[in-house]
């Protein structure tokens, strides 16, 4: 990060203090002023590195415009929440990973053409972006596949967040030699509750375990949503972790 960056943080943080310390002067301080602060310092941080990743095109992904796949995107988040939340109250720190997939993709290529199948992944991608939080990360996982990483979001929150999506996809409409063509997505949703007090020391390379998790946990949520009929989400439970196997199986015989 730049001097000019590091300028500007501290200038931040200098506000953020000055209003502390002005509610204090008036006794009006309180948990939920504390933890907003805190949290819109954490938006900042984390725009920062957002906004340095999307300046190196290398990661923008030319057909969407979302990020390609990378390693330390899970790492990055954690980093960044690091700076605000060790050595806090605030010990547990969720993050969300969903893994998007349009329904019966191939077959919609072999039937429409692969142009009209490009201008589906534009159109979810653009759905994507356009209801992604500027902190959120959006990504082109590959072929008809998309990943998002929702930091400090819970479950209910990404539910809110998948209703979105779908609700807009649903509304999607093609014409093709007067076919009205409707698209649908499956996804799957799984969920890393992160605790600062029993990680002292952020290791890249265990961050990036967390990471391949969640992709594996959301993946196999993914196959039990494509199982179940399609066009709905599913959420990782660990308890399913043997029937995600035969899961996998059976929908591959379909």
């Amino acid at each position: 990060m730049t001097d000019k960056n590091e300028k500007e943080l501290n200038d931040f943080q200098l506000r953020n203090i000055k209003i502390l310390t002005h509610l204090l002067e008036n006794n009006a301080i309180s948990d939920d002023i504390v933890e907003y602060l805190r949290k819109s310092e954490l938006d900042y941080f984390s725009l920062i590195d957002k906004y340095e990743l999307l300046e190196q095109k290398v990661n923008i992904d030319e057909k969407t415009n979302l990020l390609k796949y990378k390693n330390d995107y899970l790492t990055n988040i954690i980093k960044t929440a690091s700076r605000i939340y060790f050595g806090t109250e605030q010990s547990r720190y969720y993050i969300s990973f969903v893994r998007f997939d349009i329904d019966n993709f191939s077959h919609f290529n072999n039937k429409y053409g692969h142009e009209l199948g490009d201008k589906v992944l534009v159109l979810i991608a653009d759905i994507l972006r356009k209801n992604s939080r500027p902190t959120d990360y959006a990504i082109r996982f590959g072929g008809e596949e998309f990943d998002v990483i929702l930091p400090s979001t819970d479950l209910e929150g990404t539910k809110k967040y998948i209703k979105t999506i779908f609700d807009a996809i649903r509304k999607l409409e093609l014409n093709y030699n007067n076919e009205i063509i409707k698209i649908t997505v499956s996804a799957g949703i799984s969920i890393l509750e992160y605790h600062f007090e029993n990680n002292k020391k952020i290791v890249d390379s265990e961050i990036e375990k967390y990471f391949k998790r969640l992709q594996n946990e959301a993946d196999n949520a993914l196959y039990e949503a494509k199982y179940l009929g399609k066009d709905r989400y599913c959420i990782y439970s660990k308890s399913k972790e043997k029937e995600y196997i035969d899961i996998r199986r059976k929908y591959s015989k379909k």
